[in-house]
């Protein structure tokens, strides 16, 4: 229901950036020149255009899109955001089997639970998982909280270290030290 009245009724053209995420995206691509940047996102396909221009508006690497996709599965019709996520990763895992993947959401759509699970899966193919925590009012969305639910998650438990941070400059400070001893 919200994306639906993102959709309809917010400019895409007012939609901003997080302060510093570009810019960490771009050291992450100096830092391994050549690899492929995907960008996972439950946003449909009608909206490639957008996504599209907003990542070249603010300065991303250039990346595929992978959005989703409705399902002609019973049931499954529009297939849940974790579900989206782990059969594209389960994929990209699949067709690049010799990569390893740093993994980069916010924890306002279950990333943390997702990205655990990918990385449980596949030991040893991800690098360190980014998390963006997002603000109150972020993870509130547009039509408000239910009394006594959280939209945001706890850090996930995994092998794999995780970097935290409200901004892209914060988990900047300290995943790409870590990072640079994989260069």
């Amino acid at each position: 229901m919200e994306g639906a009245y993102n959709m309809l009724f917010l400019s895409p053209h007012k939609r901003a950036s997080v302060p510093g995420m570009a810019v960490m995206f771009n050291k992450i691509q100096a830092m391994f020149p050549g690899a492929p940047f995907f960008y996972l996102s439950t946003s449909p396909w009608n909206v490639e255009s957008s996504i599209r221009n907003f990542l070249i508006d603010y300065g991303f690497p250039d990346g595929a899109l992978l959005l989703r996709d409705l399902d002609p599965r019973p049931k499954t019709f529009v297939p849940s955001g974790v579900q989206h996520k782990l059969e594209y990763a389960e994929q990209l895992m699949e067709d690049f089997s010799d990569m390893k993947f740093i993994l980069i959401g916010d924890d306002g759509q279950k990333d943390p639970t997702t990205y655990a699970q990918i990385a449980k899966r596949y030991p040893g193919r991800i690098l360190a998982i980014g998390i963006r925590q997002l603000s109150p009012r972020e993870s509130s969305g547009s039509f408000g909280t239910v009394s006594g639910f959280s939209t945001t998650q706890p850090i996930p438990v995994t092998d794999v270290p995780v970097f935290t941070g409200t901004t892209g400059a914060n988990i900047m400070k300290t995943m790409l030290p870590y990072l640079q001893q994989f260069v």
